[in-house]
């Protein structure tokens, strides 16, 4: 099992468009798109920490488009069972990633 965190400051996020187009799955950038401005830098500071706790925790290589993460949802990824929780409080967001193998999984 490995765990994995990471924290952005949502007032980093200067240009989210780009930012989304470039780590977001399209289911995820349908739903980006669907929110207001400040909820928009929000929702993309999390699935970015969050893409960066999970790399963090996998490991295997992963590119950030790879995953759709939608919390609680367990993620299934290459043989990898991987449980994602964001947050955000007082302008940041942080995610945890926990990564096990699936045959492991059932020993929890």
């Amino acid at each position: 099992m490995w765990i994995g965190c990471d924290i952005v400051n949502i007032d980093r996020i200067k240009d989210p468009y780009k930012i989304a187009r470039r780590i977001l799955s399209e289911q995820e950038y349908e739903q980006f798109s669907n929110y207001s401005s400040n909820r928009q830098k929000e929702f993309l500071a999390g699935r970015f920490a969050a893409r960066e706790a999970i790399i963090k925790a996998l490991p295997i290589p992963l590119k950030l488009k790879e995953i759709v993460v939608e919390p609680p949802k367990e993620i299934q990824y290459q043989g990898y069972t991987i449980q994602v929780s964001i947050a955000h409080d007082g302008g940041f967001a942080m995610a945890t990633a926990l990564v096990q193998r699936k045959e492991s999984h059932e020993n929890i």
